[in-house]
């Protein structure tokens, strides 16, 4: 009985061994044997501003509300690694101008106020991105040879972005922030969350053009250094530009009813954070890595292939 007992137990521990053996050996294949699965690219584009300045009608109310006026740019660079058919992690660094100004308001409460500023945003973040195959093409032109593809993807991040607020007076920008416009130091730097979407085409498995729609929320109200309220001078720093650039009313301008602009009127509103968003173009290059195991053993995510004709895509 004894050896019998030995006999199960030594089965046993083969058995765990060689399934651990197996376990390690499939992990191993599959961190080693993927390809074209990281990528590093730049892209370029045009940004604007939701926040509490400038805009349309309604204090705010999401993207419509945007002065289109006030549109800008963004440059950046980007790398991105697909790891698994359905996802991939990016992370980028982007240059992003916004800007407003009540002068281009249709608000008659905005005009009166007759604030403007300028802020070039350093956003650094990082995203999860989310591809499904059902908006995904493996072969567009139906050629059998993978030249080109169309992939269809959705993300959410998170990052943080280095901000500095500027207004124009004299002929030159000045710093805000400094100023302490609303008796307030605030941080110049503030976390973000992108989400939004895009989509590329791959030619050559290697060369990829896309274009990516970003909505950035940020964890700050002060892009436009307008948050709260109008402030006394003395709660202000000591340059005589502070009191000038905090309270730039000018005396005209049909102003609604009950709105004034001295010390204690509401000067923005702090119950919503400053939002920005970038929509861009880009090319990546992306690079071989190991073997063909990834698209061989992914084939009913990717399409397979057909030595003449067309491909079964999945779209």
């Amino acid at each position: 009985m004894p050896q019998k007992i030995n006999f199960v137990v030594n089965d046993y521990e083969r058995m765990r061994r060689l399934l651990l053996l197996f376990t390690l050996l499939c992990l191993a294949i599959s961190a080693n044997a993927q390809r074209y699965n990281l990528g590093f690219g730049i892209k370029a584009g045009a940004s604007n501003f939701l926040g509490d300045i400038g805009s349309g009608d309604l204090a705010r109310d999401f993207v419509y509300n945007m002065e289109l006026r006030d549109t800008r740019w963004a440059v950046g660079g980007f790398s991105r690694y697909r790891f698994h058919p359905l996802f991939a992690v990016s992370a980028s660094f982007d240059w992003v101008r916004v800007q407003g100004m009540d002068a281009n308001s249709d608000n008659r409460a905005r005009l009166g106020r007759n604030l403007s500023f300028r802020n070039d945003l350093l956003h650094l973040n990082a995203k999860l991105e989310f591809y499904p195959q059902i908006l995904s093409v493996s072969d567009v032109g139906y050629r059998g040879r993978y030249r080109t593809d169309y992939q269809t993807y959705f993300f959410a991040g998170v990052g943080g972005v280095f901000n500095n607020p500027k207004a124009e007076y004299g002929g030159s920008y000045v710093k805000l922030r400094p100023l302490m416009t609303e008796g307030v130091k605030y941080s110049p730097i503030a976390l973000t969350f992108p989400f939004g979407g895009g989509f590329f085409f791959t030619h050559k498995k290697m060369h990829r053009f896309g274009f990516e729609y970003a909505w950035n929320w940020t964890m700050t109200d002060y892009l436009d250094d307008i948050s709260t309220s109008y402030v006394d001078p003395s709660q202000m720093t000591s340059d005589p530009l502070a009191p000038v650039l905090a309270n730039r009313y000018a005396g005209f301008g049909d102003v609604p009813a009950g709105v004034h602009y001295g010390p204690g009127s509401q000067r923005g509103d702090p119950t919503d954070r400053d939002n920005f968003m970038t929509m861009t173009i880009s090319y990546s290059y992306l690079i071989r890595t190991r073997g063909n195991f990834y698209r061989r053993n992914y084939s009913w995510v990717y399409g397979r292939r057909r030595r003449w004709g067309s491909t079964k895509a999945k779209f």
